[in-house]
């Protein structure tokens, strides 16, 4: 067999851990589709109500107590891994046991917060119930639901332990089984309990998900030397750049959130709630999958990048430029195949109602190729801990330059002005990310790169504008040509990166 190149195999565990990663949140995403199917035929509206107000109140719990814990230890972890790897023989022991004192601090953090949730959700019940339901009828419910916060809680913490070593096929396996399980189970507790069911329901998928991910999770890298004991003088000293990077992406998410809410209450007040219900299906139809993707290359792409960016940082840089050739040429197929079967999308994934917003989502579909782009740059920041970055420009600029340009184009223009300032909106992050990554960390996109862009995005756009043509057969054909030009392409050139031939006949030969 022929040697593969370095470079080669750099693109291989992009695409391998993508495929995995992918493969799981797919399921994951059916898995969804079928629980809310059940759940509607099982508990109805009013049950489904319940839920949704008891997994949002969970989930907001949950953000809050975490402080963002879990996303930034993924970077301390997988930077002490990296320098375990590649120290020396003398060296080795001292790395291997910062590495294990520094998960052993995020899972002290972790069950911190785990715990103060808990005592935090038992407290404020009545109230939650009051501000959920308007009435006290179910604090009893949220009671109960301390329990389920506690061990999801601990189960993100252990993802993120997982995460920073890069056991990527086992996060896959917590990615499935936990939701699975709980699924099996949940499903004859809410037959026979009905409504009176959720919580524990939810309280038994939060047991099977910790116990599966501790079962994968729960063994420290060991380390020859004693270990030292955690005070909390130490955990407090050791974990306070954890704490401070992690509060910085909580605030970010906060803020996104709260965007996100008062762009669809300006959609609502100024338009129609219909307006709202419109944007969100096109949003749901145009970027799902695109999002899916996105969500696995990060899983892969977050710890590996921030092992090198510190010390290595043209490498760091030459990642990057892979992981950008990689996500154009898995997304620009997703983007164009969107743009071309939009009316089918609409018809299958919703109803003949929703037809208006074909052309928001031709737009969305445009600017999905545009985050695809800004995707791997963004994550320099976060790679690096740049925490003035991650609050001025991601949390702070762009989600005032979101709702300020979306808001207005829609005040404009009504329905269609939500596709227009979508990818207006997409196309300043473009030239902002691009400004900003090279001015502050030196980043410039490869010659390969830029060539792969230019191709992909020629085409995508010769297939957008396709859409506005009257005759039918002409806007189809030449639809279809670009469409299949592309797939062609982007299949040529990722079998020059990974050599598809060569993964099967391997594969075969492991079978024989």
């Amino acid at each position: 067999m022929k040697n593969i190149e370095p470079s080669t195999n750099s693109y291989r565990k992009i695409v391998s851990s993508t495929a995995v990663l992918g493969s799981a949140q797919f399921v994951n995403v059916l898995m969804n589709i079928l629980r809310g199917k059940l759940v509607a035929v099982i508990l109805h509206s009013a049950g489904m109500g319940i839920m949704s107000l008891l997994q949002n109140a969970a989930n907001t719990i949950q953000q809050f107590a975490l402080l963002g814990i879990n996303v930034s230890a993924v970077r301390f972890i997988s930077k002490a891994d990296s320098e375990q790897e590649e120290a020396s023989a003398e060296e080795k022991a001292v790395k291997a046991q910062a590495l294990s004192t520094t998960i052993r601090i995020v899972r002290a953090l972790v069950l911190m917060a785990s715990c103060a949730a808990l005592l935090f959700t038992l407290a404020i019940s009545p109230l939650m119930s009051q501000f959920s339901f308007g009435s006290y009828e179910y604090v009893a419910f949220f009671l109960l639901l301390s329990i389920y916060i506690f061990f999801n809680i601990m189960g993100a913490g252990e993802m993120a332990v997982m995460q920073g070593l890069r056991r990527y096929r086992k996060l896959a396996l917590c990615s499935i089984v936990p939701p699975l399980c709980g699924l099996l189970i949940s499903v004859p507790i809410y037959y026979f309990w009905g409504n009176d069911g959720i919580v524990p329901a939810m309280i038994v998928s939060g047991i099977i998900y910790w116990v599966v991910i501790r079962n994968y999770s729960f063994h420290e890298p060991k380390s020859n030397t004693e270990k030292k004991r955690l005070t909390l003088r130490t955990i407090w000293h050791e974990g306070q750049g954890i704490l401070r990077l992690g509060v910085v992406m909580t605030i970010s998410t906060i803020v996104g959130a709260i965007t996100t809410y008062a762009l669809m209450a300006f959609i609502s007040n100024t338009g129609s709630v219909s307006d709202v219900g419109l944007y969100q299906a096109a949003n749901f139809v145009a970027m799902q999958y695109i999002n899916m993707i996105f969500t696995a290359m990060a899983t892969d792409y977050y710890p590996r990048l921030a092992a090198l960016i510190q010390s290595k940082e043209e490498e760091a840089h030459q990642l990057v430029n892979q992981q950008i050739e990689i996500v154009l040429l898995i997304t620009s197929p997703l983007v164009i195949l969107t743009i071309l079967t939009a009316p089918l999308l609409i018809t299958i994934l919703l109803t003949e109602e929703f037809q208006p917003i074909r052309s928001i989502i031709y737009f969305m579909g445009l600017s999905g190729l545009l985050k695809a782009l800004c995707f791997p740059m963004d994550y320099i920041a976060y790679a690096k801990g740049d925490k003035q970055f991650i609050f001025w420009v991601e949390t702070v600029w762009s989600n005032i330059k979101t709702f300020s340009v979306i808001a207005a184009f829609y005040y404009v223009y009504g329905l269609k002005g939500l596709g227009y300032g979508v990818l207006t909106s997409s196309i300043i992050d473009v030239v902002v990310s691009l400004s900003l990554v090279r001015l502050r960390y030196n980043f410039t996109l490869s010659s390969l790169s830029l060539r792969i862009l230019i191709i992909m995005l020629s085409l995508t756009c010769i297939c957008f504008i396709a859409t506005f043509i009257e005759s039918s057969y002409m806007r189809y054909s030449i639809m279809a040509l670009s469409s299949i030009t592309c797939f062609t392409l982007c299949f040529i050139e990722l079998n020059k990166r990974i050599d598809f031939h060569s993964l099967v006949s391997r594969f075969t030969n492991r079978k024989s």
